[in-house]
């Protein structure tokens, strides 16, 4: 059996899973990926050989199940997480279906959730370990055309601030990224497709920027980082003032846009 502590990643396919599964086994930890892109999981085994690969459906509540049990019940020593799976369907609550309001909340909020007390008890009976998980600023700021995705993360903000305090004792650490809207395809698919504007404030940040902040993480064990760090203030501001937003957004929109427009242009989408 291979000996080494294992580095665990949902969304593992992504642009930023594959950025932390290159971080992560450079820092010395074997792979455990999964992902419900088949054939992206398939690459990144190719890429790492060693890792054990899950291509699980985490809208599927059995495959869910079964993976969490196996998180839970390993026999490895799961000393890092990164729970990064996410989905974003903009759009204006009474243009959406159920089903697509539904598709986020499973996967941004419900599946993250059990996937941190998965390995909260696994880590808990280890005694030790870190859990990662990829939130947004809209975690504090609700954005209209984005109603289903900002209740997902402020529901998931909730969660981890209680788990956090509560797996302190056990030498377990819960830490949460806030990035501000980043190059990904979700992010250029938000611009051709209904998006909030507010997403395009200010220069979308790169995936390398997160992985900064993921290390940052490992190393200061905090609760809560934000990206740009200089958007923590800002986001918490207008969460404590929720109407802020609603005065603020007409000229918001208007900037935005403008960055949307500029955005889309410097990408050729």
């Amino acid at each position: 059996m291979n000996n080494k502590k294992i580095a665990f990643i949902s969304g593992a396919a992504g642009g930023l899973g594959q950025a932390a599964a290159e971080l992560f086994h450079n820092q010395g930890y074997r792979l455990w990926l999964t992902d419900v892109d088949q054939q992206g999981v398939e690459k990144l085994q190719k890429h790492y050989p060693d890792a054990i690969i899950d291509n699980t459906d985490l809208m599927d509540d059995e495959q869910l199940e079964a993976l969490c049990l196996k998180l839970e019940s390993s026999e490895h020593d799961i000393q890092l997480a990164y729970i990064n799976a996410g989905v974003s369907l903009p759009g204006k609550v009474v243009d959406t279906n159920r089903n697509k309001i539904d598709l986020q909340l499973n996967i941004n909020l419900r599946s993250a959730c059990h996937f941190n007390h998965a390995l909260a008890c696994k880590m808990k009976a280890q005694g030790g370990g870190h859990i990662i998980n990829t939130l947004s600023t809209a975690a504090m700021i609700s954005l209209q055309e984005g109603a289903a995705y900002c209740a997902s993360k402020f529901g998931l903000r909730g969660f981890l601030i209680a788990l956090a305090a509560e797996m302190k004792p056990y030498g377990v650490t819960v830490s949460g990224i806030y990035p501000n809207a980043i190059d990904t395809p979700m992010l250029r698919y938000e611009a051709v497709n209904g998006g909030s504007p507010l997403n395009f404030l200010d220069d979308p940040i790169t995936p390398d920027d997160i992985i900064t902040a993921i290390q940052k993480a490992q190393k200061g064990k905090k609760l809560e980082y934000f990206v740009p760090a200089k958007d923590s203030l800002s986001a918490k501001l207008i969460s404590v003032f929720p109407g802020l937003l609603n005065r603020l957004y007409p000229l918001l929109e208007k900037m935005g846009e403008k960055g949307r427009q500029k955005y889309i242009r410097s990408r050729g989408l």
